[in-house]
């Protein structure tokens, strides 16, 4: 079937191309824009058509329309939804000329007695530009923009993707799974270039880095396209970056808020020597022990208090474009700098069971989050007739500090002092990650004639991620009441340290060639290519306390855990080498890929476009690794893992219009999906609740899409959406639970995975009314999917890794059955102020959090309600806007259940292996702008 759909596309391409170049040139046009009469916005789709026939023009997203026409003298007919229609006559169209008409619609029913030339520029920030947009296009995309992501209370890139169809961020992972799929199927670009991750975890740099205040608008396009990178199966995520869009442009804007129960804490406890309140390292990124008889750590295990845990945010942004001569050329400067701090608290319960119900760990919880964010982003974009070149750069320094509290039973840690002791187990866990991003972005685009244009880009990023002290102890407490340092392992108390650093070059070079430039639809062939270089180094040493059952005071454990007791022999400081070699471990990872595309918009008529496109990728992966487990360096019989692949990735994209607000879409391509690094490097990472290891023998992913959509556009700010789609893929890559007498958690490639859903979208304005000094409008917005996965678990065996699933098929981990996001809005707009309050719900289904094996059964990620308010008074002659609401209004419990039977009773019940509530927060905030 592949080899079909490739042939087919090949002919499809070559056909259209000789058919193209045989059409004759059309001799006259007439082109202009068609703009809002008071406000002078583009009216981005509306109608222009000839009186007597069917033939006409759509205004594009770029607020212009062209019509080409043969030479003679016509009457057009101008439409616009919510506009007063009008007609044009004696429009004379000469040979080899343009006529140039540009006109205004106005919302009142004044007849308009001439045409008025107003140049603008469609915003993209705007709901109505992003929607005209999402309707001329080929491709099946959905964006939101800044000014949707303000109506709805988003704060970030991630908040922003969660309300789109078939998108949910699950509680229990960073990033956000598309239609099922999770991390490793999605990618994440800035700007239409990609970006390297933060966290050896996870593929794709984390949303929540990017808040709102830098972002212009967000796409997410679930069809792949020759232009996009072949690593891609659920989505790529294109963020794209504020720029001027006025003349001048000022804000300043303050917000503080609280979270219920981080102000319900009696003492809000942040880790020693880490916490300041911008988050950056106080003690720098490398491990202060050079001598393991030297206990020269920077800091204790006593943890400190923090200040009041008040959340706040502030951010300030401006720019100025500035014309440059008297010609129409122009450089605009565009700045934002902006601060987050967010203090949560929560108490909860962890627990790990068997398959029949019995805890190896029960405890309960107590943790205290802190997080901070600074952004810093530049743009300079200079104008001019034939194109522009801009300049981004964006630094992002992120830390997220924990400290948590686990007091219960743990197996490993009471069992080893014996039942007549053992009464129960404290584990402190202090964690800091502490992440700087800095990328900087060159592109350009040029107009060589009404044919050829063209667009390059190139950026270059650093990464540099650490760990930089995280500290767990664990303790028993014996029958007296007096707690010991746990003895079952050397690894139960330590100390861990490590640094990531990861470069990341990207390249882009694109030639686009109209055919017949002076059609309504041209034929379009573009030709281009990609490079990418991504360079990681990632080390780590930890190091583990020695002891015998030492006597600590858990409210001051740095009495017994000091330079004295080590003197005098109470415990030793080892690393993972089990030996006094100060080493650190770690592995590097190279990727390289090198791709060609070619990809052509082809009209066959008025109403059906084909996208055909063939893109050519070769991957090149090499990881190489000196753990503790295995090493590619001292032990030569240990190969290093390669996969060096060659792609031929066709796609195929086609748009049928039944009219100008009706139109229907299918998709079908070939994408892979790679493995990440840390999955496929053979190191241990240790969490309180589960460890993880990689499989350097894990191998890509082949994955076939289909997609089918219908779009019916009901205003330029209403859409009904009804879409299915269907995936398979080959040799998908899971996690699971080794075959090993620890929780220890890999990775291995299965046979087969079938995922298929359907989605539905509805924006509809319930109810409007327009006054003489007044305007207000109720409008609704609802999204839902209905997901159904199936994977293939046949028990299988990848490199060294083994797992015995508990059942031969089963749904994919993070696939919940039913998203559904909605929307309820009400605004009010006169001359003196202006309101918007918004209602926002948001629900997922169950769904898989990890996959069951050894005859355990799935954990699963149990059904959670959301609900915000977000309200926006404008006071318009002071330019001041105030904001307040809530979020998570609901305060749901969030649980991991795992489904198991007794040996007992042989009843099935669901055990609780997590449970917590995160809170309500409250906000008020308050902006100017010039």
């Amino acid at each position: 079937m592949v080899k079909i759909l490739r042939s087919y596309l090949l002919i499809t391409i070559l056909a259209c191309v000789f058919y193209s170049s045989a059409q004759a040139q059309i001799t006259g046009k007439i082109s202009g824009k068609i703009t809002d009469a008071k406000t002078g916005e583009n009216l981005i789709g509306a109608n222009l058509l000839i009186q007597g026939t069917t033939k006409g023009a759509v205004v594009n997203v770029n607020g212009d329309y062209v019509l080409n026409i043969a030479p003679g003298t016509y009457a057009l007919s101008i439409q616009y939804v919510g506009y007063k229609s009008r007609s044009i006559s004696e429009v004379q169209v000469q040979a080899d000329q343009v006529t140039t008409l540009n006109i205004t619609l106005e919302h009142q029913g004044k007849q308009l007695k001439e045409v008025v030339i107003v140049q603008s520029k469609a915003s993209r920030e705007k709901e109505t530009a992003l929607l005209a947009e999402q309707k001329r296009s080929v491709e099946m995309k959905q964006a939101i923009g800044s000014q949707e992501m303000a109506k709805k209370g988003v704060s970030n890139a991630a908040a922003a993707v969660t309300k789109t169809a078939g998108i949910v961020k699950l509680e229990s992972t960073k990033n956000v799974f598309v239609r099922g799929l999770g991390d490793r199927y999605n990618s994440t670009s800035l700007n239409g270039l990609p970006l390297p991750s933060e966290d050896p975890l996870y593929k794709n740099i984390s949303l929540d880095f990017f808040q709102s205040n830098i972002i212009r608008n967000i796409n997410v396009n679930k069809t792949f396209g020759a232009p996009l990178y072949g690593d891609n199966a659920g989505a790529n995520i294109d963020i794209s970056s504020k720029e001027l869009e006025d003349r001048r442009f000022f804000s300043i804007y303050f917000e503080g808020g609280v979270n219920s129960n981080a102000v319900s804490a009696s003492r809000f406890a942040v880790a020693d020597g880490a916490f300041s309140y911008f988050g950056f390292l106080k003690n720098g990124r490398n491990t202060p022990i050079t001598d393991l008889t030297r206990y020269t750590f920077n800091s204790g295990f006593q943890t400190e208090k923090a200040l009041s845990p008040i959340n706040t945010s502030f951010n300030i942004s401006g720019g100025r474009k500035f014309n440059l001569g008297k010609s129409t050329n122009s450089l605009s400067l565009f700045g934002v700098a902006s601060n987050v701090s967010d203090y949560s608290y929560r108490t909860g319960f962890i627990g790990q069971a068997t398959n029949t119900g019995d805890y190896q760990q029960a405890m309960d919880v107590k943790r205290y989050d802190y997080k901070t964010t600074q952004s810093l982003l530049g743009n300079a974009k200079f104008r001019h007739t034939k194109g522009s070149v801009s300049l981004n750069s964006l630094f992002i320094h992120s830390d997220a500090q924990f400290v948590g509290n686990y007091l219960g039973y743990n197996k490993d840690i009471n069992d080893n002092l014996g039942s007549a002791d053992a009464e129960n187990s404290l584990i402190v866990r202090q964690q800091n990650n502490s992440n700087n991003l800095f990328s900087n972005q060159l592109l350009a685009d040029y107009k060589f004639s009404s044919k050829i244009s063209a667009n390059i880009g190139t950026v270059y990023s650093t990464l540099r991620g650490t760990e930089p002290d995280r500290k767990t102890n664990a303790y028993a407490m014996t029958a007296s009441g007096s707690y010991i340092l746990s003895a079952n392992s050397p690894g139960d108390n330590n100390r861990f340290f490590s640094l990531l650093d990861e470069n990341d070059l990207g390249t882009k070079a694109e030639v686009n060639y109209q055919f017949n430039p002076d059609a309504n639809f041209p034929v379009v062939l573009t030709l281009g290519g990609n490079y990418r270089k991504t360079d990681r180094t990632f080390n780590f040493t930890e190091f583990d306390y020695q002891q015998g059952g030492l006597s600590v005071d858990p409210n001051n454990p740095d009495a017994a855990l000091n330079q004295q007791n080590l003197s005098a022999g109470a415990f030793k400081l080892i690393t993972l080498w089990n030996s006094s070699n100060l080493d650190p471990m770690y592995y590097i990872g190279h990727r390289k890929i090198g791709a060609g595309y070619a990809q052509l918009v082809y009209p066959v008529s008025e109403n059906f476009i084909i996208e055909a496109g063939l893109r050519s990728e070769n991957v090149k992966q090499t990881i190489t690794w000196n753990t503790n487990i295995t090493s590619t360096v001292t032990d030569l019989t240990t190969p290093p893992s390669l996969i060096d692949k060659n792609y031929l990735l066709p796609s195929l994209n086609m748009k049928y219009s039944f009219n100008d607000n009706n139109a229907l879409r299918f998709a079908a391509s070939e994408t892979y999906t790679m493995p990440q690094f840390k999955e496929m490097a053979n190191f241990l990472y240790n969490d309180i609740n589960f460890n993880e290891r990689g499989n350097p023998y894990l191998s890509p992913s082949k994955d076939h899409n289909v997609d089918l959509k219908y779009d019916h556009y009901l205003s330029r700010k209403e859409i009904i959406s009804v879409g299915a789609f269907y995936k398979n893929i080959q040799n998908p890559i899971v996690r699971m639970i080794m075959n090993t007498p620890g929780l220890d958690y890999s990775y291995v490639n299965t046979k087969s995975a079938n995922v298929a859903g359907a989605e539905v979208e509805l924006r509809k304005t319930l109810y409007t009314f327009k006054g003489k000094k007044s305007t207000s409008d109720l409008s609704f917005g609802f999204n839902a999917s209905y997901l159904y996965s199936q994977e293939d678990q046949t028990d299988v065996t990848t490199g060294l890794v083994s797992a015995t699933f508990t059942n031969q098929k089963g749904k994919m981990q993070g696939a919940s059955p039913l998203l559904i996001n909605s929307d309820l809005s009400y605004s009010m707009d006169n001359d003196k102020t202006s309101l918007l309050s918004t209602l926002v719900f948001n629900y997922a289904y169950d769904k898989v959090f990890s996959v069951g094996t050894t005859g355990r059964e799935n954990v699963l990620e149990k059904a959670v309600p959301s609900l915000d308010i977000i309200n926006s008074f404008g006071l318009k002659r002071s330019k001041l806007t105030i904001n307040l609401g809530g979020r998570n209004l609901l305060d749901p419990k969030f649980e991991l259940t795992q489904r198991s039977t007794s040996n007992v009773t042989g009843k099935t019940t669901d055990v609780l292996i997590s449970s917590y509530k995160r809170g309500i927060t409250l906000f008020l905030g308050l902006s100017w702008h010039l």
